[in-house]
């Protein structure tokens, strides 16, 4: 409030010395704390004070930006900036990080997602090398941080994503508190949340605010992802979510960076009710990778994700084909944690637990910081699962980790992954009471097929009709159908390639 009652008092006594003076000390706080009072700076301002000043054009085309989807800058302004910076014979380093923050925001709106992290490394050599006490730089360096942060996030590197976030908070925090720390901290939660390290992101979250910003200030930008974090937890702790929370992901959160992540808490929230209103859900899903743009690709964070997220509704609605079809996109990120989940749990539904067990024993392809997907809480519970399906016991070390790693992360969520029997090993070792937790996965029993039932195989794969497979078998077409439907029955098999696919993956 101080600072702003300075800048209306400069404007009052028309001291545009002294704006510039308080522009230069706090731009970002006056943009996201009074946008308004920004705003008049701008339109009484004169073209020979723009002149004098052509930091502060940029900070009006900065401003301005705030009412476009994606923030985008008018360009004309972004070039005049970079042509100022470039004549200066020692430009500030707040200017070097402008142009280069002009440059972030242009590829994160064309969503190149990759070139944009490597924009982050350079525009982080900027800040290492900058004068130890650099001008501005308390203002500026938290909304720089949160944005290279955002920009990792989206090339799917949380650790680094997580490292922006983190040093922009203490930036945040170095004097009185910058209005952008509360959403540093949310956006960090958000990356605790996504890794289901529940808890961590509790701890930073706080209250939730009553209200949402106005439209078209820079709060309201930022605020997405608390909005989902925030859910996600609750849905973590098995709280109930409202319908109320759920409305807050409209179309403006799932248009912006983060509303992949908005749509996995959708779906999340489904899985976790026990599945009611899944398919409101997947067909959602399937709308946005259908018309979705390269930032929902296979091969990106939201595409992976989004596509792990839609595999298991369709397991728990029991369409394990139409999952089978999704986890089989050509692209998918290869070592994407979700989708090691998702094929795990297939496996088990498929009655294949030895090959769930295999997948997570063997996901070790993970880089950047990332989290295997069997030291993940839901991971940890498939692996469980999957360990005592196949053996007929689950080894104390393996019971011990899963319940410290669902206590410690209060992860209550993944315990909907666990089998009947898991549940009643686990029962003691949780924090919480565990009966009446949904169960939205059916896992088969190990399916194991009799001498007769390979010979109906085998035949299926070397006959194309019903006839020759009965005249090979010295059996009626009638008996072979029944044989057929029983075989479809114990392998979840729909179709004769589905069937003989399924039976290979089982023998290897």
């Amino acid at each position: 409030m101080g600072m702003a009652c300075g800048l209306a008092d400069a404007l009052d006594s028309h001291d545009w010395d002294r704006v510039n003076d308080l522009l230069n000390a706090n731009f970002f706080r006056y943009l996201m704390d009074c946008p308004q009072l920004l705003s008049r700076v701008f339109q009484e301002a004169s073209a020979e004070w723009f002149e004098t000043y052509p930091r502060h054009a940029m900070s009006r085309a900065i401003a301005e930006a705030v009412s476009r989807p994606g923030m985008v800058l008018d360009p004309s302004s972004s070039d005049a900036f970079q042509r100022w910076v470039k004549m200066r014979t020692l430009p500030a380093a707040r200017d070097v990080l402008g142009v280069q923050q002009a440059r972030l925001r242009e590829l994160l709106a064309q969503g190149w997602c990759r070139d944009a992290s490597a924009l982050v490394d350079g525009i982080l050599g900027t800040i290492s090398a900058a004068p130890h006490r650099s001008d501005g730089f308390d203002d500026v360096m938290p909304p720089i941080l949160l944005r290279c942060g955002v920009a990792k996030f989206l090339a799917d590197d949380f650790a680094g994503a997580a490292g922006c976030f983190s040093e922009g908070s203490r930036w945040a925090t170095l004097r009185a508190e910058h209005p952008i720390a509360r959403f540093l901290r949310e956006h960090l939660a958000l990356i605790h949340a996504l890794q289901e390290r529940f808890s961590a992101a509790g701890a930073l979250l706080g209250e939730s605010p009553a209200a949402r910003s106005e439209p078209h200030t820079m709060r309201y930008h930022l605020e997405p992802a608390g909005i989902v974090a925030r859910i996600l937890v609750r849905t973590a702790s098995l709280d109930v979510v409202a319908p109320c929370d759920l409305e807050q992901l409209d179309d403006v959160i799932e248009a912006s960076d983060i509303g992949w992540a908005a749509l996995h808490a959708r779906a999340l929230v489904t899985a976790a009710g026990g599945g009611g209103g899944a398919w409101g859900v997947i067909h959602r899903i399937n709308t946005v990778l259908s018309t979705g743009s390269r930032g929902t690709a296979p091969a990106t964070i939201a595409g992976s994700t989004l596509r792990a997220d839609l595999a298991g509704l369709y397991q728990s609605v029991g369409d394990l084909a139409a999952a089978e079809s999704v986890l089989s996109t050509p692209g998918l990120l290869p070592r994407g944690e979700r989708l090691i989940i998702s094929l795990a749990r297939q496996a088990l539904l498929r009655g294949r637990p030895s090959h769930a067990l295999s997948l997570l024993r063997n996901d070790g392809r993970v880089t950047g910081g990332a989290v295997s997907a069997r030291h993940l809480p839901t991971g940890a519970i498939l692996y469980a699962t999957a360990e005592l399906a196949t053996a007929g016991e689950v080894s104390r070390t393996t019971l011990e980790f899963v319940a410290s790693t669902i206590n410690h992360h209060q992860a209550h969520v993944a315990l909907t992954h666990a089998s009947r029997a898991l549940r009643k090993e686990l029962a003691p070792l949780i924090e919480r009471d565990i009966a009446g937790i949904p169960a939205p996965w059916r896992y088969q029993v190990r399916a194991e097929l009799t001498p007769r039932e390979r010979e109906v195989l085998a035949a299926l794969a070397t006959h194309p009709t019903v006839d020759e497979v009965a005249a090979a078998l010295h059996v009626s077409p009638n008996t072979v159908k029944t044989h057929v439907r029983a075989l479809y029955q114990k392998l979840g098999a729909h179709n004769r390639s589905e069937a003989l696919s399924l039976a290979q993956r089982m023998s290897q």
